[in-house]
Parts: structure tokens; sequence; C-alpha cells
């Protein structure tokens, strides 16, 4: 992990505290998730009408049942959790590691030349079984990779003060898959 962040640091990347331009932070990120075997895809997970929010479910396997959905009793058990437009990534194959969030047939991975910038025009490649969420073991110790922030956050977007994050009405299920996802960080969950 080490040698990642230097590698960052050395060609002007992020400094450690997510600094700098969006594709540098991005790169940054690639580099880093790179150095425990997630592969970052650089693009955009969108559903086929080009909505970024997406719902993944236990009913139709883009939430796999284990550690993260299950939590450690069944009052913890998580069923559907949101997330925002945000990346996809690949495990490399001998990966120790568990598929969190999967992304089902019809998702597609927008690769913007500019960020956040779409047309018609834009390239896209399917995103099906690629992954927005996944945990790894790592050694003695346990990484957990989301191509997607938000979903762990409380937001109010654009003018209409819209909620996304924890707080959407989509995403009542987030707060309780966050807590289970710290439970099996801190090893209190096997």
């Amino acid at each position: 992990m080490r040698l990642a962040c230097r590698h960052c640091l050395c060609r002007g990347g992020c400094d450690g505290r997510a600094t700098g331009s969006y594709a540098a932070r991005r790169s940054c990120r690639r580099a880093l998730a790179a150095a425990f075997g997630v592969r970052f895809q650089n693009g955009f997970a969108l559903d086929s009408t080009g909505s970024g929010q997406i719902t993944f479910r236990r009913s139709d396997g883009s939430l796999p049942s284990g550690p993260i959905a299950n939590g450690r009793k069944a009052s913890e058990r998580v069923d559907s959790v949101t997330t925002y437009p945000g990346q996809a990534f690949r495990l490399d194959p001998a990966l120790r590691a568990e598929p969190v969030l999967v992304l089902r047939a019809g998702y597609q991975l927008l690769l913007p030349e500019v960020a956040f910038k779409f047309s018609e025009r834009t390239p896209r490649i399917s995103a099906t079984n690629l992954l927005q969420g996944a945990v790894v073991y790592h050694g003695m110790g346990r990484v957990a990779v989301f191509g997607e922030a938000a979903m762990f956050s409380a937001q109010v977007v654009g003018p209409d003060k819209r909620p996304i994050g924890m707080n959407a009405p989509d995403a009542h299920e987030n707060s309780r898959f966050a807590l289970n996802l710290l439970h099996w960080l801190s090893a209190v969950q096997p």
C-alpha cells in the first residue's frame, strides 16, 4: 500500500487528502486499489436509462448474501442498498475477496473524456457483473472497496434539495449496511 501511495505522490496525483484535480484523485485511487488486487474501470456505472441511482437487492442477487448483507443476526439483515453515479471494478482472480454490490445485466459503464460530461457519443461498454462494492482479506487485515461514496453520506443536491445517500427515501437500509461494514472491518463480525 505504501508503494502505491508513494507512486501517486511522485507522479503528482493525490496528496493523501484527496486534493488536486478530479482526474488526479481518480488516478491515485486506481493505483492504491490495484495494490490490493482491485482493478477500477475509468468510467461511470449507469443503467440503460442513464440514471446513476442504482438499487442493489438481495432478491435479484445484486446484493449477495454474505457478512455485510447478513449482519451478525437477523435484525441486522440488509435487503437493499442504493448507490449513486460512481465507478465499477473487477477483482483479480486469485484475490481472497467477496463481492458486495454486483451490477446486473443492462448496466453500462460510460467512458467520458471529461468527468460528468455525457452525450450520445460518449463511449460505453457493458458493466454486467462488474462490482461497485467488495470486501478483501489482505494479510491479517481487511479492506472494503467501493466505487461510490455518496451512499455512505447524507446530502441534499440541486435547487430542489433532493436527498441522496442515507437520508434518501430509497436508501433506508444504507445506514444499517454501513454499520455492518464497520463491524466486519473491525473484525467484530467474522
